[in-house]
């Protein structure tokens, strides 16, 4: 568990945390999320006025597949990120304010909520082998980079008729 001693942030202002996440951590079941290696996190937090600002950086590898031929490959992900925790804020307030609610009792800050949505928003969308994959096949789905298939082109959708038309203009 990644979380911040309030207490001791008080006393020292300003702390820094190092921690791992295991790739099979449960923490990613609530996510599509898939690490190819463990987790490393580095955080300083510290107290400006009565906020908590929390800022550091992760990195590992996400296992992803390929957006046009769906083989497996693994991307890096280095990521900074800067979190406020406030105060005195319902959590609607502070998605309004874009910072965090910072709990009202207790004496630890749970920051992997604030992680794992962190690390959902800066793994790549769309990955690729490579800039030349060739992707599937449409008709027959054989990946095109490994070999070629003997599928021919289907009649073209009438519909598209006016914009070929235009093309070939």
């Amino acid at each position: 568990m990644l979380k911040v001693d309030l207490r001791l942030l008080e006393r020292k202002r300003r702390l820094s945390i190092s921690h791992t996440v295991a790739a099979d951590d449960p923490l990613w079941q609530q996510s599509q999320i898939r690490l190819a290696e463990p987790l490393q996190v580095d955080v300083d937090a510290q107290f400006a006025g009565r906020d908590v600002v929390v800022r550091g950086d992760v990195h590992s590898r996400v296992a992803l597949p390929c957006r046009r031929c769906l083989a497996p490959l693994t991307v890096p992900l280095d990521e900074e990120f800067a979190l406020v925790f406030r105060p005195g804020l319902t959590p609607v307030e502070a998605e309004e304010q874009e910072v965090y609610a910072l709990p009202e009792r207790g004496d630890e800050l749970d920051l992997e909520p604030a992680l794992l949505e962190q690390v959902v928003l800066s793994v790549p969308q769309y990955a690729m082998c490579s800039e030349s994959c060739r992707g599937l096949c449409p008709q027959c789905g054989t990946n095109l980079n490994q070999t070629q298939c003997d599928c021919q082109a289907d009649d073209l959708d009438p519909r598209w008729a006016a914009l070929r038309k235009l093309r070939t203009q």
